[in-house]
């Protein structure tokens, strides 16, 4: 199991801490409980990421006994276990679906015409190109998907929802200058749906 993986859990984490925190109506959780989730990810290596989720769920009821049976930390609101088993369940759910879509799909492997392999004066190509998962970051909103990289081109009609998981395509040669920096554009696989978003919008570790 390769590392961005590991990565997204950790942001699935990072989501469920933020939530929590955010809500007004339920009792922030010691920064604990985030915390043993964290390590049960970089202590746990299975080969197989079905097989990883599973045990990382069950480890979230483990610490969620541990955290009632603690006398030291507050015992946290129960919706933050059951939150973060959706999530766990939510992302297992879309690696299956990556999976029958595609169950021959190599590590590595060159854009495939599925993806629009017609030239494209603005995309970067290379003659192979690691598939990478990466996940939204839009503050709790949705993402529109463009045509092309291009902040003129059409807008598709499926929005992305916050915290989604995504596969990367490829890269834009060209970029824009967004909150003091530049990003380029990014071509996304989001079940099935294929268009551009921006960069700056996703986190890969």
């Amino acid at each position: 199991m390769n590392l961005p993986f590991f990565n997204i859990i950790k942001e699935v984490i990072k989501s469920v801490k933020n939530k929590n925190q955010a809500d007004p109506n339920v009792k922030t959780a010691d920064p604990s409980v985030f915390e043993q989730l964290e390590k049960k990810v970089d202590n746990s290596k299975p080969a197989e990421t079905g097989d990883f989720l599973e045990e990382l769920k069950r480890n979230v009821n483990h610490i969620q006994r541990e955290n009632r049976d603690n006398p030291n930390v507050e015992t946290a609101d129960a919706s933050v276990f059951e939150n973060m088993q959706k999530e766990l369940e939510a992302l297992k759910a879309k690696m299956a679906q990556q999976n029958n879509a595609n169950p021959s799909a190599p590590t590595t492997s060159t854009a495939s015409s599925n993806y629009n392999n017609a030239p494209n004066p603005g995309v970067k190509r290379t003659p192979a190109v690691e598939q990478t998962l990466a996940m939204t970051n839009s503050g709790g909103g949705s993402l529109s998907m463009r045509t092309q990289p291009d902040m003129g081109a059409a807008n598709l009609e499926t929005r992305v929802a916050d915290s989604s998981l995504v596969k990367v395509i490829e890269y834009s040669k060209n970029s824009i200058h967004l909150d003091g920096k530049n990003t380029r554009f990014v071509k996304v696989d989001v079940n099935g749906q294929v268009g551009w978003i921006l960069e700056s919008y996703l986190n890969f570790n």
